[in-house]
């Protein structure tokens, strides 16, 4: 059932000059949902504003928000003054600013809000504009909420015009929507595009409180050298998490532009390498902040078993240290995974290593505690290891080194979400070869990342062995909570890069391979991979915190955190696609 209104709003400047607009709106009073139990319903509220008439030398759009009146124009006559405050906030005031803006062409503009009727607290602030990027109908989406912000799951009906700004109060957001095809056919799509994006419960019943996560290393690089410091804090701000920052007085959080991301910053260096008395002093400037601190987190990988043991000595929750130990020592990840590897830390070592042991080249060389891909060779000979032995930048990655089989399938990535050592999510994608790889493409020798394509390739089998596969990789080492970013090859797979017409493609292989496939793991990130459709630093910054408000939302929606849309280009428009699994073992389709 939808009801319908129409009236006419108002825009008067300080000469009395007016800018006329007719609005319609129309509230369903259907709840939207997909019927799933637990998932939050909603009732959409849709207006259509148009310009009616405006009065000569009119310019009052352009000024700021406190220099415009907004008035609606009363049946019986006379208008009724509405302040900004009406509104809920002053997002919401800005927007329909915004929408009247976009009114002034002969389309005018078409906004759907978006009520709550259900009970509860919102789990994220900015779940609305979160969940409706790279939406291709929306212009515009914003969010009208607050952190933790409470929703009686009251319906707005039309009994008056006077009711158009309670609507927005009631709302968690709101969306403008790019005028491309008629408003009817805009309404028709833009409802499946919300049964897709918000069939999740992102209002929780649980009171949440207000906390507090200590980050070491604020973030390498500032936002304005492409460092990823508004995805972290503009997270923790849309939770409610307050963030606590150790790193140096000189750190860009400390810029006036940034310092109300954080709530306190406590001077401490972050050097590259750290030597044995680092745990303490984390320990200690935890300890130094006046309030309480309830989690602690880093996304620096040679931190992550320090901040781990700090985190035991102060009664925080963690994972186990010696995960990360193995996750970020390559040589004890290849051990765990039953490789056959060997460390060494000059060539000369190396050198007996591969006669004594046999060795058969190709081999890979990398170091234990090595990131971005950088001193990874292939060699075919020992002259090849030595030449890779002294390209190793020491400073940066030390002089421990391992020396492994080189296999040469194709390579993916995988990222996974654990909960209780259950996956909750997994997606996977192919990588193109690497420079050094036995197929790979143009002259720079290294096995610094070219490109990874979405969707995955690889046959349906191949995916649930490395899901598999990696899965219990995962678990062996002793990781059953958070996220992971996994980098492995598929050993004897039925697929090859070849180069046809001069395109290099994933295809069957001509050689049938010599065993069945299995998954070859090469590395464990304990933290977010690149840019990717999922926002896994809002997961960073959930998991540490173990507490009763997210246990809902980590343990039983936690792969809806973030964009979950698909960053691929295969025709889906960025809806969601695939299928993921749930925590209560029930499969989600998104066809």
């Amino acid at each position: 059932m939808v009801d319908r209104m129409s009236g006419t709003i108002v825009i008067l400047d300080e000469d009395n000059r007016q800018l006329r607009f007719q609005y319609n709106w129309q509230a369903h009073s259907t709840a939207i949902t997909d019927g799933a139990a637990g998932f939050t319903p909603w009732q959409s509220i849709d207006i259509f504003f148009k310009q009616a008439s405006k009065s000569p030398v009119f310019s009052c759009l352009g000024r700021n928000v406190e220099d415009t009146h907004l008035s609606i124009e009363l049946s019986a006559g006379g208008y009724r003054r509405i302040n900004p405050q009406d509104f809920g906030s002053a997002a919401a005031f800005r927007f329909v600013l915004e929408c009247l803006s976009a009114s002034t062409d002969e389309s005018g503009s078409v906004v759907r809000l978006i009520v709550p009727l259900s009970r509860g607290y919102i789990v994220r602030s900015d779940i609305i504009p979160l969940r409706l990027l790279d939406c291709p109908l929306v212009r515009s989406a914003v969010s009208f909420s607050k952190p933790h912000q409470f929703f009686d799951g009251e319906s707005i009906s039309l009994e008056n015009l006077e009711r158009l700004p309670n609507a927005f109060v009631a709302s968690v957001g709101g969306l403008l929507l790019k005028c491309t095809d008629t408003p009817e056919s805009l309404i028709a799509s833009l409802d499946l595009e919300l049964r897709y994006r918000l069939s999740f419960p992102w209002l929780s019943t649980q009171v949440p409180k207000r906390q507090t996560l200590a980050i070491v290393d604020g973030g390498i690089s500032s936002p304005d050298h492409g460092g990823t410091g508004t995805s972290i804090y503009a997270a923790a701000a849309a939770f409610g998490i307050d963030m606590v920052v150790l790193d140096r007085p000189t750190h860009w959080i400390n810029d006036p532009r940034y310092i109300h991301w954080r709530k306190a910053s406590i001077p401490f260096e972050t050097p590259l390498h750290v030597d044995s008395e680092f745990i303490t002093r984390i320990a200690d400037a935890v300890r130094s902040y006046e309030g309480q601190i309830d989690g602690s987190v880093t996304f620096r990988d040679h931190y992550k078993v320090v901040v781990a043991e700090a985190a035991l000595r102060l009664s925080l929750p963690t994972y186990p240290p010696s995960a990360y130990e193995i996750a970020t020592d390559k040589f004890k990840t290849s051990v765990s995974e039953g490789h056959q590897a060997y460390q060494a830390s000059n060539f000369e070592q190396a050198a007996r290593l591969v006669q004594e042991q046999s060795l058969e080249f190709p081999l890979i060389i990398k170091p234990c505690n090595g990131f971005l891909s950088e001193g990874v060779f292939r060699a075919e000979s020992l002259r090849q290891i030595e030449a890779g032995i002294q390209a190793i930048n020491t400073e940066r990655h030390g002089v421990e080194f391992v020396i492994e089989k080189y296999c040469e399938e194709p390579e993916v990535d995988a990222n996974f979400v654990l909960c209780d050592g259950e996956v909750i999510f997994f997606e996977v994608s192919n990588d193109f070869p690497k420079g050094a790889d036995a197929n790979g493409q143009g002259s720079v020798k290294t096995f610094i990342e070219l490109a990874n394509v979405l969707p995955f390739k690889l046959p349906e089998i191949e995916l649930v062995i490395l899901r598999d596969s990696l899965q219990r990789s995962l678990l062996r080492v002793g990781f059953r909570d958070g996220f992971y970013h996994l980098e492995a090859r598929v050993e004897n797979s039925s697929m090859e890069y070849a180069t046809k017409n001069s395109v290099l493609v994933l295809t069957k292989r001509t050689v049938p391979a010599k065993g069945l496939p299995s998954a070859w793991l090469i590395e464990i990130n304990p933290r977010p991979p690149g840019i990717q459709g999922i926002d896994y630093w809002s997961l960073g910054l959930l998991f540490p915190l173990n507490e009763s408000f997210y246990t809902l939302y980590e343990y039983r929606t936690i792969y809806f955190i973030g964009e979950l849309f698909c960053s691929c280009n295969c025709n889906c428009n960025g809806s969601l696609r695939g299928k993921v699994k749930s925590i209560d073992g029930q499969m989600v389709s998104f066809d």
